[in-house]
């Protein structure tokens, strides 16, 4: 994975979300939108085929709520970077315990947004040392 090339999901159930957070990672050097989802389904099977390298995801949708999102990808071999994205401060704990890299409270601001991407392209580069 190189973060020069980060491609990233973003999963609301809300549109006007959804095009704040495509407009935060247009702003953001070494990160583009590969898709987009409206509800945790289509998340999951958006994750499948396109194996982004972050998923931006809200808590609250109809059916599969982004906590159980998470809990499912943090299963997978390849699973994704997961950011919470929510208007709801009380699930920072549950999001953590599945494997939340991210969780930024709404509405989203450029620098917390670019905080949180940054410290993620620091863990990447970590990563990738020998």
């Amino acid at each position: 994975m190189s973060p020069e090339t980060a491609s990233v999901l973003i999963v609301d159930d809300e549109p006007p979300a959804r095009s704040r957070l495509r407009q935060l990672v247009g702003d953001l050097e070494g990160f583009h939108v590969v898709g987009e989802a409206g509800h945790g389904e289509e998340a999951l099977r958006l994750c499948n085929s396109l194996q982004p390298d972050v998923v931006l995801l809200d808590i609250r949708m109809p059916g599969i709520d982004g906590l159980q999102v998470a809990s499912q990808l943090a299963g997978w071999e390849r699973r994704p970077a997961v950011v919470f994205t929510t208007a709801y401060d009380e699930y920072a704990i549950q999001a953590f315990e599945a494997q939340a890299v991210g969780y930024l409270l709404k509405p989203v601001t450029f620098h917390t947004f670019a905080d949180v991407m940054a410290t993620m392209n620091k863990y990447w580069t970590l990563m990738e040392m020998p």
